[in-house]
């Protein structure tokens, strides 16, 4: 799936502008102003989302009960269970041509959700505003080093993949991919994602 990410938009923006709008080129560097993530849903006081191989786990932060926002459910309820926690979405977009056929999406913030036929077909969360919100259950999320997210996971590097240092963790219809940012321990989850998503391999 491309889509620009914030940074990437102020960039392309400001590279536009008049040279006269530029400044001097002895100042100092000013970083572009980031927007702080939403999380404004009318039940995000009390309810966690943990990122699953099924789909979306939904957590009560009081109880620590969850329930699973499935694969295969219906669009709209997809849409209206995350929205009660990341609030309003950020957009909707559609792409024809995505490996795995037509797929619809819906953005809040950093996490992503995908829709084949009007059902909820997998999710994706970039390394973005708003990607702290989400998390596996044992913690694992994006900025995760390797040698962390391996004190509880078994990692399964993807070799030759296309994307990068894609990774999987999690076995059968339960697993969790993931691209890091650069190889070695060190190096820092990039994107995690499950289910169906528009990649091109």
């Amino acid at each position: 799936m491309r889509k620009f990410t914030t940074l990437a938009m102020i960039g392309l923006l400001a590279a536009c502008k008049p040279a006269a709008d530029k400044a001097p080129v002895d100042a100092d560097p000013v970083a572009p102003a980031v927007p702080e993530a939403k999380a404004d849903g009318p039940n995000v006081a009390t309810t966690a989302v943990s990122l699953d191989g099924e789909g979306l786990r939904f957590v009560d932060k009081t109880s620590g009960k969850t329930s699973l926002l499935a694969f295969g459910v219906p669009r709209v309820q997809a849409e209206t269970a995350l929205a009660n926690v990341a609030g309003k979405e950020d957009d909707r977009s559609t792409n024809a041509e995505c490996g795995a056929g037509s797929m619809e999406f819906t953005r809040y913030d950093a996490m992503t959700l995908n829709f084949q036929n009007g059902k909820f077909a997998g999710w994706f969360l970039g390394n973005e505003p708003g990607a702290a919100t989400y998390s596996t259950m044992s913690g694992i999320g994006i900025g995760t080093t390797r040698a962390k997210a391996a004190e509880s996971v078994s990692i399964v590097d993807l070799e030759d993949s296309t994307l990068g240092e894609e990774f999987s963790i999690g076995s059968g219809d339960k697993v969790i991919g993931g691209m890091f940012a650069a190889p070695g321990d060190a190096a820092k989850i990039d994107a995690l994602f499950a289910g169906t998503n528009c990649f091109f391999r």
